[in-house]
């Protein structure tokens, strides 16, 4: 900018603030703000604009005089530089400072092409000067006559500019659905497992208090899921490691509960949730899949063939379903002798439900750690059983692919995890919503600490 744009007092720069106030000349601002009306002018000049106690202000117009000579003849007038410019794309920009700090070049490059050729052309890309009633125009600006080639780019931009809006009248329709059924997990509890704020970096705190009050939110959690999204049928999925059992040395030494208390304890919080459901929700009916998990064996080592004769969980599903028959509670139980469940859906689908354990995975339990060793197994059982989706705790981490689920936990973050460079996960449970016309219309959390 002209330091004598300052100086000149014959030049009176109207200044507009956000609010819509006018002021007659940047000393008002000045004195309005506290600030010098020189670094008032080079804010503007360099930004654009000049802000303040969050109001912004700009030149809104100005009245130029003729500057007298020394001779005292008077001369032309010498335009300050608040030029607003245009690109052919419809962007404005303030002045050249303005453009050239976006383009990251040299704003006298700007100036120089303006001055000779009118316009500035950049990557393709062509700027020009707009021409406002409330700006004072340089006298070098040479018009864009018809017969330039810039003409018909400069108005097109015009063209659109001024083209309408045009509005599509879009009909709404009903589309055909089919009834609703639900998929909802329930693994990797560890209900008598103790995880010390300290332990965690505080990233987590767990005991048999906490887990009894995670399960009741889990379950009330799930009722209101399972009204608002209107299912029909509901597949329960319990995968396993419900409870942490002796099988390391230190759970031994730090579980809240022994593995028979605990299995007492969690067959009675899991029984009550599946009577929250039927007594709270509009299921038509309920499908119990009960798979035992690694933790709840009371062996060192994993048995395959008999390992369900062996686990405190598969004697716990079997104390539930008999109590629910008592009760009268419409659930049907499959609780398989197998480590997995293979399950048919309303709309013929086959779901494979199993632990997780069978999958040698490795990483942070996301799509680099355990999805090869995942996709190879799902090929594998892919041969054999031709399922459609796999469902698998164990991870403890909320993963969906379109083959396969992975739950999260209800114990979440524990000293396991930290020393592996796992990543932090909020207690939640994975459930997904099918319509038997339309496949797969959800999947969601289930959070379990709220």
């Amino acid at each position: 900018m002209n330091k004598n744009i300052f100086n000149n007092k014959r030049h009176s720069i109207k200044i507009r603030d956000s609010k819509g106030n006018i002021y007659p000349s940047a000393r008002a601002v000045s004195k309005l703000t506290g600030i010098h009306h020189y670094s008032i002018l080079r804010n503007i000049e360099k930004r654009g604009y000049f802000e303040f106690n969050g109001i912004r202000y700009v030149i809104d117009d100005y009245i130029t005089q003729p500057a007298i000579s020394s001779n005292n003849e008077t001369t032309n007038t010498q335009p300050i530089h608040f030029q607003m410019i245009m690109d052919e794309n419809g962007n404005v920009y303030n002045n050249y400072t303005h453009l050239a700090n976006k383009l990251n070049i040299n704003r006298k490059r700007i100036k120089n092409s303006f001055d000779k050729n009118g316009y500035f052309n950049l990557n393709g890309v062509t700027y020009y000067k707009v021409n406002e009633e409330s700006f004072v125009i340089d006298k070098k600006i040479k018009p864009i006559l018809e017969s330039e080639p810039e003409y018909a780019q400069f108005k097109q931009i015009k063209d659109l500019q001024a083209q309408p809006f045009q509005i599509y009248n879009f009909e709404y329709t009903e589309k055909e659905c089919g009834s609703r059924y639900a998929v909802a997990l329930f693994s990797d509890i560890h209900l008598e497992e103790t995880v010390k704020p300290e332990s965690v970096l505080n990233l987590n705190e767990y005991n048999v208090e906490i887990a009894t009050t995670r399960i009741g939110n889990y379950f009330k959690n799930l009722a209101l899921c399972l009204n608002a999204d209107e299912v029909d049928d509901l597949i329960f999925g319990a995968l396993g490691d419900t409870i942490s059992g002796y099988i390391h040395d230190e759970l031994v030494q730090t579980n809240g509960l022994t593995p028979i208390e605990a299995t007492f304890k969690a067959q009675s919080l899991i029984f009550s949730g599946l009577k929250f459901l039927c007594e709270n929700t509009n299921l038509k009916s309920i499908k119990f899949i009960g798979i035992v998990g690694n933790h709840s064996r009371t062996t060192k080592k994993i048995q395959h063939s008999n390992g369900f004769k062996l686990s405190y969980e598969w004697l716990m599903y079997k104390n539930i379903e008999q109590q629910c028959l008592s009760f009268g509670l419409p659930i049907e139980f499959c609780i398989p002798e197998a480590e997995l469940a293979i399950v048919n859906t309303p709309d013929n689908k086959k779901f494979i439900f199993c632990h997780g354990f069978q999958i040698k995975g490795s990483g942070n339990g996301t799509v680099c750690g355990i999805y090869p060793a995942l996709n190879r197994l799902t090929l594998k059982w892919g041969k054999t059983i031709k399922q459609d989706k796999i469902y698998i705790g164990h991870f403890h981490q909320c993963v969906s692919i379109p083959n396969a689920v992975v739950n999260g936990s209800i114990i979440g973050y524990n000293s396991f995890a930290l020393t592996n460079g796992l990543p932090w996960e909020e207690p939640a449970q994975m459930y997904e919503v099918f319509d038997s016309k339309i496949g797969l219309v959800l999947t969601r959390k289930i959070y379990c600490d709220k």
